[in-house]
Formats: structure tokens, C-alpha cells, sequence
């Protein structure tokens, strides 16, 4: 079964060479993630050997304590970091050329349970800057996270600092010469590729640049990999909102580059001027090469997940409202929600609340409006409240409209971001583009946009008293409506705004304040509120990286969720990286299974029924609970069960496994064009020594196969219909079932 693996004595081989941090910072894999307390959702996967020895590797080369000894580095070359694995540039000179004459202390360790950290620093005696790494090594899984951070403790401006990369080594190539192979996802792109999974062998002298494009962290590409060098591996990450860039580059046969930061760095520090760096995820992984990336699910949901109430965050059923609508219509939903007993818990009211219509011309006017809501949003609040129900309000702050109250905000030196130039393509007018979606340069346009309006500005989270004012805004907002959910979309790309604020000896300044501001304000204001939820929109979910999403969750990760056939793609390429999303939906009526299947992620959008009679709200009820018995799952391991694949005739399924109570789920989605009726699956994460049985949520229907069929012959599924579909739970014969529902061993409660 997965995660049952032959381990060797390759922990043994290390040398004792490595810092006391990294001895206390992992155990040699004795520890499973399962065994991170309160926090059950995590499957049961061993920590290899192999995999505790990289990562304890990796610490010590990012304190600059030197990495493995040839010996055990020849057994796992590639796992074997430079020491440290990061660069920079500073008068002129390479780091590598530096750090041996600048002064390096380590701090003490912290112990925090199921991760220690510490801090390393270097320092310049002769201009006074220090270079400072804050290090995470984690117990309950093979990881290392680190920052950099650049201090000027000296008197005068530093001389040109530039291009950081807090990623920076070569990974050899094994001694088999397996070519290695990267996988990575396309990013929010507004059509049926976002998210596509994308394979690149690495071979010959391959080089791969990838970058989001426009400071939205991933509008064009993800910002994480997976790194496969033939039965093992690492996983990488980028914590950064803004514009990252990552390269891979294939040294002929010798080793892989990898280098990871901000995308343009060149400036000087002006004297107490402090700067941090993207934030760097290394993750290793020995077998297939899915269990690389489900460590990484699993990893994100047990230290990257928000925590509304001091809860592991699960995701809602929730209905969504244009905000447009008057307020009795609002309240006449949320009354058919309570009433029939319906388990939507979520209320969401999205754009148009305010200021006038269209709303993408009122950003920046934020009066609730009257003529809609005569007696304001509390109303809304209030009676979600007293069902126990949660209201969720669309924002979009950082953009200001030319005309509104904000834009008098631009008298504030350095409140306002205003594009004086930029590329012209990227501007929009009336929210429109002069071409049609089908034009390959739709999706670079809409990734990139700068303005929806002529005129639009972008407010500068860089500038403390502008950050001040927009995070006691936005709480004076949750207070006074009763807000549980703050949804925060952001459809401008910023990269254009901070270049033009940029002087050519400070390039890179204005993106790292915006950015650190940015999380000041989440920060504080989930300090403030502490059970309160962040949607993090951004035309869909441009903003996912390793930093966003343990503040906050894409509620709406595209804005492009046509159909099935797209939310389907958008699923299958998704759940590979981040267990935390969710899209459009579909009505709760007889014969949309297929719909809302296609819509089914870790929380799930439904649309209310055309009526309540009894028989069609006892249907509705059947689909929400089927739902919810199923949903604990998707916090489990996911395997794809099928090729990607954007045709119409073409059969999607996927698994997701909770190993730690011998259970899991299959999806099946048959597209409309498919005349097939029948086909064999092959799933993951079977023990050939057990029987499984198989029961249909449809009818009921059971059937126990043995695991060995099931590796040899694959689970055959039959589907009729055009379009169908089927959800297929299994447990391990003789194994008891959990109550349905999403219970804490499911979600982490």
C-alpha cells in the first residue's frame, strides 16, 4: 500500500558534521503525518529514511552549515543542496564569493512540537549589511521552509543589492542518468486551461523560465513543483503574492538548476532599511510520484491551512447572490435556505452593494446603496446569524476609480499607485477587450490588465498610513454588517504600477512593500477577528502561493467555469497542488448529478431549486447530503485515475483516499459526446491483501473485490448514459464505517 515502503539505512551513513538544529529539527522518518496532533485529515504516509536525510541535509545547507558528506550526498545526489542554496549579488560580487568573510552567528532552536526553527545571519563589517535566514524544519514531514531577510545596519545607503534568489543550487542527476522530469500547472488563465498539468523532460540542456506574469502569484503558472528524478524526488514551493520567477535549466547530463525568487531585484538599502524574500518550500519524496504530491496536500493542509475559531478550516456548501439584488430578495432565499432545513452555511453577496451600476465603475465608492438596501447589510447578517448560518461580502479595495470618493486619496503623497504609462494592450475600457476569447492574446491581456477603467489606480499597501486606514475599513465593515467571510478580490495585474514607482537604484522595492503590506493587513485583521475567513479572489485564483493560502482560500478560482467539461479540467489540474478551492456550481434538482459532480471540491456551490414542494426539497436534501458524506475525502490523498483531457468524449475520474481508515472515494464523470459505456480504472493506494468493498451512492449498490483483481484488473465502471456519472465509496472488507458527514477525523476538528 502506499506509503508501505522498503526503507534503507541511509540515515545511519550521515555524518555527524550537521548543526544541533538540524539533529533536533528531524527524527529520521519515525514520526507519520497521521501522528500530528489534532490534526487527523492527514493520510498515513511513513517518512522514509531517504526522505529525513535530504531534508536534514537541506537545514544545515540553509544555516550554512554544510550539507551531507560525499558518502551519503553519493547515494542521493539528487537531494544534495549547495551550501547555503541561495544567492545574491551585492557591489557587483556573487554571494559565494562573500559569505566566507562576513561575520555568521546562529541563534538558539526553537522547539514548536511538530516543527523547530532558527535563524542564521551574515554581516558585512565593512557597509553593515545583514543577510538573515529564518529556518522551519519540520518533524511530521520531510520539508524545510526559509526567508531571507536584508538588514542595513549601517550608517550610509548599501551599495547594489540584486538579483536575490532565495533558491539557488544544483541538483545532480542520479547515476542511472534517468532524465528527470518537472511537473507544474498552468495558473488561473480564464478558459479551459487553467490549472492544465504540464510534464517537461528535462533533457539535453533544457532550460524552463517560468513566471506568473503581472504580480498576481499565479495568474499564468502555479507557484509549485514537483521535481522527479526516477523513484524520488522534491517538491518545491514559492510564497510570494507578487511576481516570482523560477528557472530549471539541464546542465548536459550533470545536474538541474533550480533557481526561485522575486522576478527583478536592484537596489540599495538606505540605512535601518530592512527587506525580506519569497518564502521557499523544499519538499522530498521517494516512490511514485504522486505521493510527492499528495505530501504536499497533506503538508499544506497541516501548516498552510487558515484556522478560522483556532479550527482547521473546512470548506462551506454555500449559495451565492449578485449584489445587486434588492435586500428583501436576499432575505427571502436566506429564509428558503432556513426553512426547509437546507445545510447551505455560507450566504455569499458579491459585487454591486455599493456606490452604483455597474460596480466596476463605483470601486472606490463604497456607501452601501440604498436603493437596494434601504436598511442597510446588518439585516443580511443578522438573519444568517440567528440560523447559524455565515454571510460572506465582496470587496475589491485596492483598485480606485477615477470619480469616486477614493480617488481623492491621491492628494495623500504616496497613497495612490498611478499608472502613468504602461502597455497599452493591458488597458481595459468598460471592462471589455476589443477581442474575442477565442484570440490567444485574450488570456496574456486579462492576466496582465492594469485597468478595467481609464483612470483606475491602485492603492499602495507599501505606505503604512494607507495600510492603517484600509485595514480599519475593512473592520469597521465586519463589525458593522456582520461579516464572517471577507472576500477580497483584486483584478488589476500590479507588476506596472510598482515598476513605474521604481527608481533605477531601487527596483524591487515598491513590490516587496506592497506585498509585505499586504499581509500586515491579513494579519492583523485575523488577529483582530479571529473567527473570521478570507476568500482571496483576484479574477479568480491569481493569488495562490504558499504565503496566500494559509490566510486565505479561492472560494472562486476561475473566472471561467463555463460548463462541466471546465470545472472538470479545472479539478483534475488543481487538486494535484492545492486541496483548498472551489468553483461555480450547480441547481439542487433531479438529474444534475452530473453538474454538481463536476463542481465537487473540497467545499461545494449549489443553486436553489425552482420551487419547494416537498418532493423537490427532499431531492435537493438527497444531493447535499450525498455530498457531505463524501466531502471529508477530499482532505485525504488524491490521484488522478485518467489522462487530462479537454475533449467531449472523453471519461474523467478521479480518488481520493483517507489511508488511515482504509477508505476513500471514486469519482467518475462521463462527458456528453462519450458513447462508451463501460471502463476499467486502476486505483492507487490498494493493498493487494485486502478486499475492498465498493458501494454505488446512486443505489446502494455494493460489491467486494479483491485487491489483487483490483491491481491486475482495475475497477470496472459502467455508465449508460450521455452525459453520466458515479460515485463509487470503498472500505477495506471487514473495516467499520464512519458516521457520514465531515467528521474531525476527516477535517482536523
Amino acid at each position: 500500500m502506499n506509503g508501505i515502503r522498503t526503507t534503507g539505512s541511509l540515515v545511519a551513513r550521515l555524518q555527524t558534521s550537521v548543526c544541533l538544529f538540524v539533529l533536533m529539527a528531524c527524527t529520521a522518518g519515525q514520526l507519520t503525518a497521521a501522528e500530528k496532533a489534532g490534526d487527523a485529515s492527514i493520510g498515513k504516509i511513513e517518512i522514509e529514511p531517504g526522505e529525513a536525510a535530504a531534508s536534514q541535509a537541506w537545514a544545515a545547507a540553509v544555516c550554512g552549515a554544510g550539507a551531507a558528506g560525499p558518502e551519503a550526498g553519493r547515494e542521493r545526489l539528487t537531494l544534495l543542496p549547495s551550501s547555503p542554496p541561495f544567492s545574491f549579488v551585492y557591489g557587483g560580487r556573487k554571494s559565494a564569493e562573500l559569505l566566507n568573510d562576513w561575520r555568521r552567528e546562529s541563534g538558539p532552536v526553537q522547539d514548536l512540537g511538530n516543527r523547530t526553527q532558527q535563524s542564521a545571519s551574515w554581516t558585512d563589517a565593512k557597509t553593515g549589511l545583514q543577510v538573515r535566514v529564518d529556518l522551519t524544519a519540520f518533524r511530521d514531514f520531510p520539508a524545510v521552509e526559509w526567508v531571507l531577510h536584508f538588514t542595513n545596519s549601517g550608517s550610509a545607503d548599501t551599495p547594489i543589492l540584486e538579483d536575490i534568489l532565495p533558491l539557488d543550487t544544483d541538483l545532480a542527476a542520479p547515476e542511472d542518468r534517468v532524465d528527470p522530469v518537472l511537473h507544474y500547472a498552468r495558473g488561473a488563465l480564464c478558459c479551459i486551461d487553467d490549472y492544465a498539468p504540464v510534464t517537461e523532460v528535462m533533457k539535453g540542456e533544457k532550460q524552463i523560465h517560468l513566471q506568473p506574469g503581472g504580480g498576481r502569484s499565479s495568474s499564468e503558472f502555479l507557484p509549485f513543483f514537483n521535481l522527479d528524478f526516477g523513484g524520488r524526488g522534491v517538491v518545491l514551493a514559492i510564497g510570494w503574492t507578487g511576481e516570482w520567477a523560477a528557472d530549471f535549466a539541464r546542465k548536459a547530463t550533470e545536474s538541474v538548476s533550480v533557481r526561485a525568487g522575486m522576478a527583478r531585484t536592484h537596489f540599495k538599502l538606505q540605512p535601518g532599511e530592512s527587506v525580506r524574500t519569497p518564502r521557499i518550500l523544499t519538499l522530498f519524496w521517494q516512490g511514485e510520484r504522486m505521493h510527492g504530491n499528495n505530501l504536499l496536500r497533506q503538508f499544506l493542509l497541516a501548516h498552510h491551512r487558515p484556522h478560522p475559531g483556532g479550527k482547521p478550516l473546512v470548506l462551506p456548501v454555500l449559495i451565492g447572490s449578485w449584489g445587486g439584488s434588492p435586500l428583501a430578495e436576499h432575505l427571502a432565499t436566506i429564509d428558503r435556505i432556513t426553512k426547509n432545513n437546507l445545510p447551505i452555511s455560507l450566504y455569499w453577496i458579491d459585487a454591486e452593494w455599493f456606490g452604483g451600476s455597474p460596480w466596476f465603475r463605483n470601486v472606490g465608492n463604497w456607501e452601501v446603496r440604498k436603493d437596494v438596501y434601504p436598511e442597510g447589510l446588518r439585516p443580511i447578517g443578522d438573519r444568517l446569524h440567528a440560523s447559524g448560518r455565515q454571510f460572506l461580502l465582496w470587496f475589491e479595495l485596492h483598485r480606485v476609480c477615477r470619480d469616486t470618493p477614493w480617488s481623492a486619496l491621491r492628494e495623500r503623497p504616496g497613497w495612490l499607485h498611478e499608472l502613468k504609462e504602461g502597455t497599452p494592450e493591458y488597458k481595459q475600457k468598460n471592462c471589455s477587450w476589443t477581442i474575442p476569447h477565442e484570440d490567444p492574446r485574450w488570456v496574456k491581456y486579462e492576466s496582465r490588465r492594469t485597468q478595467i477603467m481609464p483612470g483606475d489606480s491602485l492603492l499602495n499597501m507599501g505606505n503604512d498610513e494607507a495600510r492603517r486606514f484600509l485595514t480599519d475599513f475593512i473592520a469597521e465593515r465586519i463589525e458593522q454588517f456582520g461579516i464572517d467571510w471577507y472576500r477580497e478580490d483584486f483584478n488589476i495585474a500590479p507588476w506596472e504600477y510598482w515598476q513605474e514607482c521604481d527608481t533605477p537604484d531601487r527596483v524591487g522595492i515598491s513590490e516587496i512593500r506592497f506585498i509585505t503590506g499586504l499581509y500586515a493587513m491579513w494579519d492583523e485583521l485575523l488577529n483582530r477577528f479571529p473567527n473570521l475567513a478570507i476568500d482571496n479572489c483576484a479574477s479568480g485564483g491569481r493569488r495562490m502561493d504558499l504565503e496566500s493560502i494559509g490566510r486565505s482560500t479561492a472560494l472562486w478560482r476561475t473566472d471561467w467555469p463555463v460548463d462541466a467539461r471546465h470545472r472538470q479540467c479545472h479539478t483534475l489540474g488543481l487538486l494535484s497542488w492545492v486541496p483548498l478551492n472551489m468553483t461555480d456550481g450547480a441547481v439542487l434538482a433531479r438529474g444534475n448529478e452530473y453538474e454538481l459532480r463536476s463542481a465537487m471540491t473540497g467545499g461545494l456551490s449549489v443553486k436553489l431549486p425552482g420551487d419547494d414542494k416537498p418532493e423537490t426539497i427532499a431531492e435537493a436534501k438527497r444531493l447535499l447530503e450525498q455530498y457531505l458524506q463524501i466531502q471529508p475525502f477530499y482532505y485525504g490523498d488524491y490521484y488522478p485515475l485518467t489522462e487530462y483531457s479537454q475533449s467531449d468524449d472523453a471519461w474523467v475520474a478521479y480518488q481520493l483516499d483517507l489511508p488511515q481508515r482504509g477508505e476513500g472515494v471514486v469519482v467518475v464523470l462521463k462527458r456528453p459526446a462519450s458513447s462508451d459505456t463501460k471502463r476499467s480504472l486502476r486505483l492507487s493506494a490498494i493493498d493487494p491483501a485486502r478486499s475492498y468493498v465498493f458501494t454505488n451512492l446512486d443505489d446502494s449498490r455494493q460489491e467486494t473485490v479483491a485487491g489483487q483483481s483490483l491491481r491486475q484488473n482495475g475497477l470496472t465502471v459502467s455508465l449508460d448514459k450521455q452525459p453520466d456519472s458515479a460515485v463509487l465509496r470503498y472500505k477495506v472488507h471487514g473495516a467499520a464505517g464512519p458516521p457520514p458527514g465531515v467528521s474531525a477525523a476527516a477535517t482536523g476538528e
